[in-house]
Order: structure tokens, then sequence, then C-alpha cells
């Protein structure tokens, strides 16, 4: 549900209209947090993944040099956000190399 931007209500509604069993809150929280280790572990192993295969390409040098495409993003326009993103992007493979979300709320 997250994925859409939904939490726990949109959830019990979602359940009550195909007629199954509506978790609690604190099953509901238990199994986003999860997923959320999960997806975490893979973006990492990925990005981890991509940086090897550059550095595999290297020459005689000591530095790898990539071409990246870097881009951002912010919640709002402006600089009025409080949240935003930045991601790097390898020119040669176009596997994504890095990824770093910024807020100014602690």
């Amino acid at each position: 549900m997250r994925i859409i931007g939904k939490g726990h209500s949109a959830a019990k509604k979602l359940c009550s209209a195909i007629n199954i069993d509506v978790p609690s809150k604190r099953a509901f929280g238990f199994r986003e947090k999860k997923l959320e280790f999960a997806a975490s572990n893979i973006a990492c192993n990925t990005i981890k993944e991509a940086a090897l295969e550059i550095r595999s390409n290297k020459t005689d040098n000591e530095f790898t040099q990539c071409g990246v495409s870097v881009d951002g993003t912010c919640q709002r326009r402006r600089y009025s956000s409080l949240n935003g993103s930045v991601s790097v992007i390898s020119i040669d493979s176009g596997k994504v190399l890095d990824v770093e979300f910024l807020s100014k709320v602690c």
C-alpha cells in the first residue's frame, strides 16, 4: 500500500471491499518494516554490483573513469521543500550508482 502512497486505513478499506481479513495496525506496520528492510537490502546490493561492474572495466590507470548523469528532485517547487532526492546513473551501463534522500526534518 505504501507504493501507492496509502497507509493502514486504505488497506482496511481495500480488505473490506474484497472481503478478506483486515490486518491489525501492528501487523501492518510489522510487514511494512519487513518489506522496507528487504527492499533496502536489494537496492544496496544492486548498487554495489553496478559499481563493481564499472570497476571491472577499468584500464591500467589507478582511477576508474565513468561518465555519470546526476539528477535531483524536491517534494515542492522552489527552495521551500523539506524533502528531496538525488540519483547518480552511469552513462556507460545505464545503472544506478547511488541514491541519496535528503530531509531538513530530523
